[in-house]
């Protein structure tokens, strides 16, 4: 607790700091000025301030435009209004004596050109100037040319990037009138340069701190399937071998069980996925509309996947393994985003930027550019997947760069018997284009077009097996837009727009075969008759969802001084609409998915539910950031300080976050950062759909001679409860992170240090409860000449249960990441990086029950079982030492990782086993005060130590992996990817003797890049 303290008053302090320096000089002069100018010329306004404050203004009419006209409406000193003045009209206002005189202000120009490494031009690469916040495409001779400031702007940071070359990033020195940079050469990526990127970096100027960048030399190299695959690079991640064949979500500094694509999923780690912002070409990506699963009212948030067994095949290791190929209530599934088309990804797992909203856990950040590129074609073979990508960009005179590209992607599970595959086609087309004077005005347009076919077909060899498909068709069109706006306070405005549509369809089919089954599609609340069908059919479970997505945001830039303090300012707003259109969950009551012979309940409470009818989703924001550097005891002090408001469904949240980071010498840099941030609810948490409950009265079934049923003479009576959740109330969850960073560069040695602390809490679970109500007790008429053939004897009780969507619950994740890099080794051409991390959770569960079934007459046994709701907390640490060896006369790279899974363990006691009470199947609730284990009601709810702490791993393990790049000629490129290298396999048993392997087998991929 006193570290916490000591933590926030350093971050108390430094906020004042930084806050403090924001707005140093503005109260100069304690005299209050009130300027009123709508539209009015600059004249007026230099009359209103002469009369207010007593000074008189000296200038040369020839030069200065006093016609012109400006707005300006405030009240401040003469110092705060002379500032804002100059911001608007980029003249230079200064006191002498009781005078105030007025100059043009010094513009200066920022001029280069760009050219490939054989000094040809290179027309549209992107130039950014970051402190202007400004792009520029050069021109057909590769030139670029900005205006700046030149008596407020000393130094920039220009950085350079295009598509399929190596980008680089100067800061330059600028000159009061005309600075000029020498050529800058943009590469080819190769292995055959002399200075490649081999891991990824840290950098002060992300949007954070212990932002982790991943440019396209690092993507090329690490032979990934999916966006997923360049996760395992982030600090404490497990290294996976790359694969399709389960969903893929990002867990960000947690260490929960996972998102996989197992039957049950942790909701601790839904929330975590939940929380993470995709951001694409400047827009988020958003699930908040998927709706692809059973109403979770029925059996809770983490089981109402619709799944089934991926294989049967004898020596599988999924052999039993139940499978889901929904993400909903999580993330996006990263196998839908290839790594064909991305130039660069930023992992933002601290405090982001606050231009970003709906997000709790961070952020991941993907660029991509158009440009002119050669003709590459890129084809990977691995044991379980064959994927083929093509891009081609294109350079006109007049209309710009295109690029186009292509993919598709063939997995199967297991080779052996191909029943379970993945398929992934994708298209994209970008398109960026400049115009204007001095090519203020840049455009890109995209579109994207994708299938992804998740398939468990039907085993041919096993009649009960089921045929599972999961499809997703993905359209989306997207634009962004950026405006320069030289000599204004204003530098920049942006505008990105998105529009996403994609057709969801999970379908599962399974051959019945009984000799009869029961069914109703009573909605009405009461008693009704069920009926009577034919045992064999073909059970279907059909849900069919369609997204549609528009978001749409405003970034406005500009620029301004305080005393001698640069402020870039960023503020705008955002807007997303989120619906589903598609059908929903398509039932047909004649065709039930489960053994319907005998009265039993709770399997038949699925209904038709139609998604088109549920309200569409609105949310808005706004945000003001400013960034800014400044000096104590001559050393720089960088500051991102800034906050958001967002609006939903009535809740409004508010997001203050900063960055800090202080140079302590030139090399060495301490960094301070705090936020929050809000995530809405989505579709399916907000709408799940209402719960119909069926309650068997009684049932007499008739048969025939031939063994049919005789319908006629057939009876069942059933109660159907409708309980219809309202879950307007559901809040924003929300999440508060306080972050230290220290990084270190010096002579080609990097290291970076980033410890954390996190709370999420008002995340969203569901909470199970139940109800009960009395109805008739029916029995046989023991009057065998009566109509009826039962009587109503009394009453009797029945349980009702439901899940309802809740804010429950919190979790507390706090860690360590550490990346330690060296430059090359001249001697063996090699060097190296270690990454890794320790992450610790804290989970407070909502609740802790465990149902079972009753298969006794006895009417006091326990079917519920409640047991103490205790934190748990777990550890995770995970590290990678990687060697790098890079040979550019011999075009040769070769990267062999040591991976070192150190601790996985959850704390439990033997205490966590025993229930404190119970319910019956009556809803009955009774308190354990003493468990005895010889109770008949309640025995069988214990759980020993060895079901409660069964995933603790012993000890420490390796494994290793290698890739290895070759480059034939410029055209080609040979690459070898290799998880598990050695075929290194350790086992052991958990205390419930089930076998661990914690290292998966071994899989080996080729790689050929082609260009043209």
């Amino acid at each position: 607790m006193k570290k916490n303290n000591r933590l926030s008053r350093i971050w108390v302090r430094s906020l004042f700091l930084g806050i403090t320096f924001s707005y140093h000089g503005l109260t100069v002069s304690a005299q209050q000025l009130h300027i009123e100018s709508k539209s009015q010329s600059l004249k007026s306004i230099l009359e209103q301030i002469e009369k207010q404050s007593g000074y008189s203004f000296l200038y040369d009419e020839k030069t200065i435009n006093l016609n012109r006209k400006i707005s300006l409406q405030m009240t401040g000193s003469l110092t705060q209004i002379l500032q804002s003045l100059e911001q608007q009209t980029y003249l230079q206002l200064r006191l002498s004596g009781r005078n105030i005189l007025i100059n043009n202000g010094s513009v200066g120009v920022l001029t280069g050109k760009v050219t490939d490494e054989a000094g040809l031009p290179l027309s549209l690469v992107s130039v950014f100037f970051r402190e202007l916040n400004q792009y520029f495409l050069t021109e057909q001779d590769g030139s670029f040319r900005f205006q700046f400031p030149a008596h407020r702007l000393k130094s920039a940071e220009i950085r350079f990037s295009m598509i399929g070359r190596q980008g680089t990033t100067l800061n330059v020195a600028l000159d009061k009138q005309q600075t000029g940079i020498s050529t800058v050469q943009l590469p080819l990526l190769s292995v055959g340069l002399d200075e490649i990127t081999v891991s990824p970096r840290t950098n002060q100027n992300l949007e954070s701190n212990s932002s982790l960048y991943i440019n396209r030399e690092v993507i090329e190299q690490s032979g990934a399937l999916s966006l997923n695959d360049l996760l395992s690079l982030v600090p404490g991640q497990k290294i996976a071998a790359p694969s399709l064949q389960q969903v893929q979500q990002a867990n960000l500094r947690s260490a929960s069980f996972g998102t996989n694509s197992l039957g049950t999923k942790d909701p601790f780690s839904l929330n975590n996925s939940f929380g993470i912002a995709l951001i694409m070409d400047g827009i988020a990506l958003s699930n908040n509309a998927n709706m692809q699963t059973l109403n979770p009212g029925i059996s809770g948030m983490g089981n109402s996947y619709v799944g089934g067994n991926i294989s049967d095949l004898m020596g599988s290791e999924e052999r039993g393994d139940r499978y889901t190929g929904d993400y909903t209530f999580g993330g996006i599934d990263l196998r839908q985003i290839a790594t064909d088309n991305i130039e660069s990804v930023e992992v933002v797992a601290g405090i982001s930027s606050a231009k970003y909203g709906d997000m709790t856990n961070g952020a991941v950040i993907i660029n991509r550019i158009a440009g002119a590129t050669p003709f590459n074609f890129n084809m990977q073979l691995r044991d379980n997947a064959t994927v083929y990508g093509l891009t081609k960009g294109f350079q006109t005179k007049k209309w710009g760069a295109l690029t186009v590209g292509g993919n598709f992607t063939r997995s199967y599970n297991d080779n052996r018997d191909k029943l379970k595959s993945y398929d992934r086609v994708g298209s994209n087309l970008i398109w960026s284009t400049a115009a204007g004077q001095d090519r203020a005005f840049t455009n890109t347009f995209t579109a994207d077009y994708g299938r992804n076919l998740d398939n468990v077909r039907r085993d041919p060899d096993d009649p009960t097996a089921t045929l599972l498909r999961y499809r997703a068709y993905n359209f989306s069109v997207g634009n962004r837009t950026n405006y320069r706006i030289d000599n204004s306070f204003l530098t920049n405005i942006g505008f990105n727009v998105r529009y996403s549509e994609t057709y969801q369809n999970t379908y599962k089919e399974q051959f019945m075969n009984n000799t009869y089954i029961i069914y109703t599609d009573a909605t009405d609340v009461g008693v009704t008759n069920g009926k009577y069908a034919s045992g064999i059919y073909t059970a279907v479970t059909n849900l069919e969802g369609k997204p549609v997505d528009f978001t749409a945001r405003l970034d406005l830039n500009g620029s301004f001084h305080t005393g001698d303090i640069l402020h870039q300012l960023n503020f705008g707003s955002s807007y997303n609409f989120s619906k589903n259109k598609g059908r929903g969950q398509i039932v047909d009551p004649t065709r039930p998915r489960n053994n319907t012979s005998t009265a039993n309940g709770d399997n038949r409470s699925e209904r038709y539910y139609d998604y088109s009818r549920i309200h569409a989703q609105n949310q808005i924001g706004f945000y003001a950031e400013d960034v800014f550097r400044t000096t104590i005891a001559d050393r720089n002090l960088h500051v991102r300080i800034g906050t958001r408001l967002d609006l939903f469904e009535g809740y409004a949240t508010f997001s203050p976050r900063t960055n800090i980071n202080y140079e302590i010498t030139p090399d060495l840099r301490i960094g301070l950062a705090y936020g929050w941030g809000s995530k809405a609810p989505a579709l399916a948490q907000l709408y799940p759909g209402p719960v119909f409950f069926e309650i068997p009265l009684y049932q007499r079934t008739a048969v025939k001679d031939n063994g049919a049923v005789d319908e006629v003479n057939s009876l069942y009576l059933l109660y159907v409860d409708k309980f219809t959740p309202d879950n307007s109330k559901l809040k924003p969850a929300l999440s508060e992170q306080l972050e230290l960073s220290l990084s270190y560069e010096h002579r080609g040695f990097r290291g970076g240090l980033n410890v954390y602390s996190k709370r999420n809490y008002r995340d969203i679970y569901t909470e199970m409860s139940f109800s009960s109500i009395l109805l008739g007790n029916y029995i046989d008429n023991s009057d065998q000449e009566s109509e009826l053939p039962y009587v109503i004897d009394g009453q009797k009780r029945h349980r009702l249960s439901r899940y309802n969507f809740v804010n429950g619950g919190t979790t507390k994740n706090q860690g360590i990441e550490i990346m330690l890099s060296t430059p090359k080794w001249t001697a063996i051409a090699t060097s190296f990086n270690l990454r890794g991390g320790i992450t610790k959770s804290i989970y407070n569960p909502v609740q802790n029950w465990k149902n079972v079934t009753n298969n006794t007459n006895n009417p006091n046994y326990a079917v519920t079982g409640v047991y103490p709701v205790f934190e748990r907390t777990s550890w995770t640490s995970n590290a990678a030492l990687t060697s790098s060896t890079h040979i550019p006369k011999a075009k040769l790279l070769l990267n062999f990782i040591t991976e070192f899974n150190i601790l996985n363990k959850t704390n439990t006691e033997a205490i966590d086993g025993i229930p404190v009470g119970y319910f019956t199947q009556d809803g009955s609730y009774f308190e354990i005060k003493k468990f005895d284990e010889g109770n008949a009601d309640y025995a069988h709810l214990l759980r020993p130590i060895e079901e409660v702490n069964n995933q603790n791993q012993p000890g420490l393990y390796t494994n290793f992996h290698l890739n290895l790049s070759k480059e034939i000629s410029k055209r080609l490129t040979l690459a070898f990817h290799v998880y598990n290298v050695f075929n290194y396999r350790p086992q052991y048993k958990r205390s419930d003797n089930t076998m661990v392997i914690p290292n998966g087998k071994p899989s080996y991929g080729a790689q050929v890049r082609l260009k043209l």
